[in-house]
């Protein structure tokens, strides 16, 4: 199996597994704002683990695409960057 592949979702379940983590600490507390706390730290990952995902695939694909056509991905990705600010 692909080295990229196996890291893209390694990197993604560990994303999960801080989320429902996350999920559970909300309800071990049992207070709003503890929950808005831990609701913003994990948030505030998400991007990056976005980016992080998105770099290793688009890496990956690099030699194997057509250049319009990854050219086409980078700004998707980069829309969705700013999109989310």
């Amino acid at each position: 199996m692909n080295s990229k592949l196996i890291a893209m979702a390694l990197i993604r379940m560990s994303f999960g597994l801080l989320s429902l983590g996350g999920g559970l600490l909300m309800l071990y507390y049992r207070d709003l704002q503890a929950a808005v706390k831990i609701n913003s730290f994990i948030g505030s990952i998400g991007p990056f683990v976005l980016l992080g995902v998105s770099t290793i695939g688009v890496a990956g694909l690099a030699t194997q695409m057509d250049p319009r056509k990854l050219f086409m991905l980078v700004a998707g990705v980069a829309l969705i960057l700013l999109g989310t600010r």
